[in-house]
């Protein structure tokens, strides 16, 4: 075996976050009756997605913290409809933060690829920028524990991709050096970029075909390329 460690990103390499965010949104949109605040669902959750991109970028940024970052989406949300009301939306981010973790849509082909990896013998974790309550719940619902021996979050190593400080702390819990692993991610810039600062290899998975200057030792546009390269 090339690599004595697999290192993995979650969200949109495994977990579907688009499908799986908006089956969660739809629950919110019905049961807090926002029908009548928004043209449609579609107009509610494209407003969601941007503006919980946003915050994403500035957490990973270190530009807002945590509880912002959980709390103010829904603030904006609602502010986007007219709506000043702090308590709905703590009572929208709780329900969403209960919610979203159960839904277990995969990317394409993800447990097949898993499987052939676990019976070749791969140590496997996982490296994912996100909170500890909801990303271990998300791996256990969608059926992805026992194919991974350790998931490191950003919360355990208080620091997020792509800071090389979260892909050195997977390396000392993992026992292993840059050359001997490889981190396999949908991300170019937190993932490739990430582990290309610590001197690790990376496979971008490359789903939607989009032009990038990083240099991974792989690129693949469907995760079952990766029975190729293992």
């Amino acid at each position: 075996m090339e690599y004595k460690h697999l290192f993995f990103d979650l969200d949109d390499t495994f977990w579907d976050v688009r499908t799986n965010q908006e089956t969660a949104q739809r629950e919110l949109f019905a049961a807090f009756g926002l029908g009548d605040r928004y043209p449609d669902f579609d107009s509610y959750y494209e407003t969601f997605r941007e503006i919980n991109q946003r915050l994403w970028t500035e957490y990973r940024d270190g530009i807002v913290d945590r509880e912002t970052l959980r709390n103010q989406r829904f603030v904006r949300l609602l502010e986007s409809a007219g709506i000043h009301d702090e308590r709905m939306a703590m009572d929208m981010s709780n329900e969403y933060l209960r919610i979203s973790p159960t839904c277990n849509t995969l990317m394409p082909h993800s447990l097949e690829v898993l499987e052939y990896l676990k019976t070749k013998g791969y140590p496997m974790s996982l490296i994912t920028n996100g909170f500890n309550e909801v990303q271990f719940l998300k791996v256990e619902h969608a059926g992805l524990k026992p194919f991974f021996d350790r998931i490191t979050t950003s919360e355990f190593a208080g620091i997020g991709k792509p800071n090389p400080g979260i892909f050195e702390y997977a390396m000392r819990k993992a026992e292993v050096g840059p050359d001997e692993c490889i981190m396999i991610g949908d991300d170019v810039y937190t993932d490739i970029y990430g582990a290309s600062t610590v001197g690790m290899p990376s496979v971008f998975v490359n789903f939607r075909g989009i032009e990038h200057d990083q240099q991974p030792r792989h690129e693949i546009r469907d995760l079952r390329a990766l029975k190729e390269i293992f």
